[in-house]
């Protein structure tokens, strides 16, 4: 296990109550009383506001549909992953052995673990620490992002449209977790390939998959 040392300083936030970040990098594989899922509840909040509150600042004018894509590209399970890949999350995150011994920790546990850590952020330091935090570290993701972004179920759907395909399919082929923190699995089809997605909803489940396929499309390895 990595020094917690390190990974507060690349947080920027040293914890007044270190059991909080402890607690938030014990994964739900672990089946343990106190995991992180209360803590990956609250941190999806916390990271939504504190997201949609830099949108209206920065994007005043723009309408409620802008903005709400926006914020979903933003706290997407991709860019919770991408966050804590930066944080070398993966290298203090506490899972059972068969994630532990895969090749590489999936997105959707490092995306779980990053949501954690705001919501022990949030519930060490208050909220405007918190946002500070996400203002921070998401930086470079909100930069980057330019236009409004189409989101992903509408970009497949033009797209198979423009190939003469029927639109695409989405099935739930898992439902796991606790009732207040669940995790569905989704594969969507098409004429042009499939491929699954996870999330914390069906409808972030089914965005993610989407968001796949279009990506191994991109790369020539759709199925």
């Amino acid at each position: 296990m990595a020094s917690l040392d390190a990974l507060q300083k690349t947080l920027g936030h040293m914890f007044a109550d270190e059991a909080l970040l402890q607690r938030a990098l014990r994964h739900a594989s672990l089946n343990v009383d106190d995991d992180n899922e209360a803590l990956e509840f609250i941190g999806d909040r916390v990271l939504g506001l504190a997201i949609s509150q830099i949108l209206m600042a920065r994007y005043a004018t723009e309408p409620e549909g802008a903005l709400s894509r926006r914020l979903s590209q933003l706290v997407s399970g991709k860019s919770c992953a991408k966050i804590a890949k930066l944080w070398d999350l993966g290298a203090h995150l506490k899972t059972d052995s068969g994630i532990r011994n895969r090749r590489k920790i999936p997105n959707a546990v490092l995306a779980d673990g990053c949501e954690a850590v705001l919501g022990a952020v949030f519930l060490d330091a208050g909220f405007d620490v918190a946002q500070k935090l996400v203002a921070t570290h998401w930086a470079d993701l909100l930069g980057a992002q330019g236009d409004v972004p189409i989101d992903s179920k509408t970009a497949l759907q033009e797209l198979t449209a423009k190939h003469g395909h029927d639109f695409p399919t989405y099935e739930i082929i898992e439902q796991s977790g606790a009732a207040h923190a669940p995790h569905f699995s989704v594969e969507v089809k098409s004429g042009l390939g499939k491929a699954q997605g996870e999330g914390h909803s069906r409808k972030a489940a089914e965005q993610d998959a989407a968001q796949t396929l279009l990506t191994q499309l991109q790369d020539g390895q759709a199925k």
